[in-house]
């Protein structure tokens, strides 16, 4: 073995620091994550002992809120059992009470005399009235809380308040129980009266048949009955009550309070804290925002109240807690990293001695896997390029020195476009970047030419793959090079013998064309002369001369009608049809125009031709031959001839189905050949080129046609014609 070269032990004693950096680096690492767990934990304990401050708190102001609501309650509930209420009842409909001789006037003072006592009891009370159920809910005592003192509002005030939204369950549920209302501002005559934001308590009653005749109704300033709950709020702490429709009220130290927030009001802004917890009025739920620390708890209210709205108390606090003894802890472990890292560092670079020496042996297997890589590149029979980032060449292997006539070290360090014609050279950033060469291997002569430049200025055609990699954080790129002279060569002579053939099948198409024009003379020669002696020795022609006359008519006739079909068959390919589409129904209307039935014939229409869009030519022409064919060659006096239709996103499909005698199968081929008929022309007269030409344009159009018939009863041709955008029309040269 040799002798480890000093690049290698120095690569080895490299490796030993890398490994201790390493180590120190992972035990740094750890250190500073338990040192952030603990730091974590430590700030997770006081944020624990902050929430259990604030929920307590909040919990105590939340109690208080609930027995605000609960004190509106059992007001409410003691004026309904006061003898006045059932007193009213009993006198409504005389105006007497028939148990003890009272007036209805005089239930009502009394009545009017308890409201006035308890607004002056519970101050937050604006107005108490009893509403009767009958007459549109028409308030029969009522007093109000004007300049701070009770006041019983007269006869002629009173109002009827049937179509106040705080009435519609009492309305529409006679057995509700008693129910909070939704929180607004005060109305009067149905509008609002700038009055105060008012919540509003409707406590039923019942007569002694147990049937609703009245409510209760008390209005309260929704302001002053939460400030009546009186949280004592501690220094640095802010208290919030909210509710699920965005209203809110602040407590802050010293007894100081905003006013009510009412989400109506024109200047209202949400409380950014509650936007922030979303919509958990719902929930008990802690919170760190920003620099405070909030604790939501909610109003603990009996669903059975039925109050329209959640509540809910926020406590804020400071985030003095969080901070304490995070630096001690911080101080304590940064000393044990200090100690953990020395100890690591001295551990691991004993370690890493010893690895130094098996990494010097390491090093000479990998110069003789090295040796053995470039013995099997300089054998490779394509060429090899290594190619930089930046496009200059690296390396080559011997078989593309002689490819390009360069010796690698010729070109170490040229750019690449050196071995490229300028035109190339110049394409090729662009042709690179629009390649995302990635790691796979892209081939980039598949679809086009691609020359190498020799040394001696010689064309070379290549055929190149380019492999994307990176290097020591380097990208490079492989390239490996084929020549393919030889099959370049045969590309050519192959596009020579297409050529050929190409230029072959023109010259016989204009062939067909002039030959088929220029045989029209001589015809109408033959025509014209049989018909002038018909006409000048009629006196004189017997009847086998004269059948003789005819029939040299009908052949010449025959003859051009013949030469018609060639001319037409000659031009299909190398005549521009108009792309014009019509509507189905109008396809359709023109095919049947072009159409001679014979007597007994019918011809029926299957598909969706009335919502359909066709091309008229050449297809017209094609279901036309199509569907006179299976005319002319029917056996019988009656039959039957249906074209059926549907059609697809890529293409339209026709079916031609007729009754006839049937193609036996052998001859389902010769049918579609030029000058071809299956029966005698003295019987059927044609050119036996009508299926010649649906096939020959049915082709040009990229469709399919296909013929089904076992030859005993019957033909099914089945025709496919492409959509002009689906499939482009063939160029077909003969």
């Amino acid at each position: 073995m040799k002798r480890a070269s000093p690049d290698g032990t120095g690569a080895a004693h490299a490796l030993a620091g890398r490994i201790t950096l390493i180590a120190v680096g992972m035990v740094l690492t750890v250190s500073l994550l338990y040192g952030s767990y603990h730091v974590l934990t430590t700030r997770s304990a006081a944020l624990r002992a902050a929430e259990s401050d604030l929920q307590q708190r909040a919990s105590f102001y939340a109690g208080q809120i609930s027995a605000v609501f609960r004190s509106v309650e059992d007001q409410s509930a003691t004026v309904s059992r006061h003898p006045p209420i059932a007193g009213i009842a009993r006198a409504l409909p005389t105006g007497i009470d028939p148990l003890d001789g009272s007036t209805l006037d005089h239930w009502k003072s009394r009545l009017a005399v308890i409201m006035a006592n308890t607004i002056e009891v519970q101050p937050h009370f604006t107005q108490i009235r009893l509403i009767l159920a009958d007459d549109g809910w028409h308030e029969i005592v009522r007093v109000d809380q004007r300049g701070g003192k009770p006041v019983r509002v007269s006869e002629s005030e009173l109002q009827r308040k049937g179509a106040e939204p705080y009435l519609t369950r009492a309305r529409t549920d006679p057995a509700t129980a008693p129910y909070f209302s939704a929180i607004t501002y005060n109305r009067e005559h149905g509008k609002r009266d700038g009055g105060p934001v008012t919540i509003r308590y409707i406590q039923p009653v019942r007569d002694v048949a147990g049937q609703l005749y009245a409510v209760l109704v008390f209005n309260a300033d929704y302001e002053q009955l939460l400030q009546a709950a009186r949280p004592e709020v501690l220094k640095n702490q802010t208290v919030a009550v909210v509710n699920s429709a965005g209203d809110y009220l602040l407590f802050e130290p010293d007894g100081k309070t905003s006013r009510l927030h009412h989400h109506t009001d024109a200047d209202y802004r949400p409380l950014p804290e509650v936007e922030a917890l979303g919509s958990q009025l719902g929930t008990q739920t802690f919170a760190h925002l920003d620099d405070d620390l909030i604790y939501l708890s909610t109003v603990p209210i009996d669903p059975s109240r039925q109050i329209p709205a959640q509540f809910g108390v926020l406590t804020f606090g400071t985030r003095d807690l969080l901070d304490a003894n995070i630096a001690g802890v911080l101080v304590r472990h940064l000393l044990l990293t200090i100690l953990l890292v020395g100890f690591a560092g001295v551990v691991t670079h004993l370690l890493a001695s010893e690895m130094a020496t098996r990494f010097e042996r390491l090093t000479h297997e990998v110069d003789r896997s090295h040796a053995r890589l470039g013995w099997t590149l300089r054998n490779v029979a394509d060429g090899l390029i290594t190619i930089s980032g930046d496009g200059r060449i690296e390396e080559i292997n011997p078989a593309a020195e002689d490819m390009f006539g360069y010796s690698a070290a010729e070109l170490a360090g040229q750019p690449l476009t050196r071995l490229m014609f300028d035109q190339d050279a110049t394409e090729h950033p662009a042709r690179v970047a629009a390649s995302g060469i990635g790691a796979q291997s892209i081939r980039m002569a598949g679809n086009r030419e691609i020359f190498g430049r020799h040394k001696s200025g010689l064309k070379v055609p290549l055929e190149i793959s380019v492999t994307r990699a990176e290097l020591d954080g380097e990208v490079k790129f492989i390239g490996m090079v084929r020549d393919i002279t030889e099959r370049h060569a045969a590309e050519n002579r192959m596009a020579e013998l297409v050529g050929q053939l190409r230029r072959s099948n023109e010259e016989l198409d204009q062939f067909a064309y002039v030959a088929s024009h220029d045989l029209k003379a001589p015809l109408r020669v033959i025509q014209n002369a049989a018909g002038w002696l018909a006409d000048d020795l009629a006196p004189y022609l017997d009847d086998d001369t004269r059948e003789s006359l005819d029939l040299l008519q009908s052949r010449a006739t025959r003859m051009e009608h013949l030469l018609n079909d060639l001319l037409e068959h000659s031009r299909i390919g190398r005549r521009e049809h108009s792309v014009e589409q019509v509507g189905g129904a109008e396809f359709l209307d023109n095919l049947k125009g072009l159409l001679n039935v014979p007597p007994g014939m019918h011809f029926e229409t299957v598909g969706p031709f009335a919502t359909a869009t066709l091309p008229l030519m050449p297809l017209q022409v094609v279901l036309l031959n199509l569907v006179s064919n299976a005319f002319k060659h029917h056996d019988r006096p009656e039959g039957r001839v249906r074209l059926g239709f549907t059609e697809t996103p890529a293409a339209w499909h026709f079916t031609v189905e007729d009754d006839g005698p049937g193609i036996a199968p052998e001859f389902h081929e010769r049918v579609f050949q030029i000058f071809q008929t299956l029966r005698p022309r003295d019987e059927i007269e044609g050119s036996g080129m009508g299926l010649a030409m649906v096939r020959k344009h049915v082709e040009v159009a990229g469709g399919r046609i296909e013929l089904h018939s076992d030859g005993t009863r019957g033909t099914t041709f089945r025709l496919t014609w492409p959509r002009p955008a689906a499939t482009p029309p063939q160029e077909i040269a003969a």
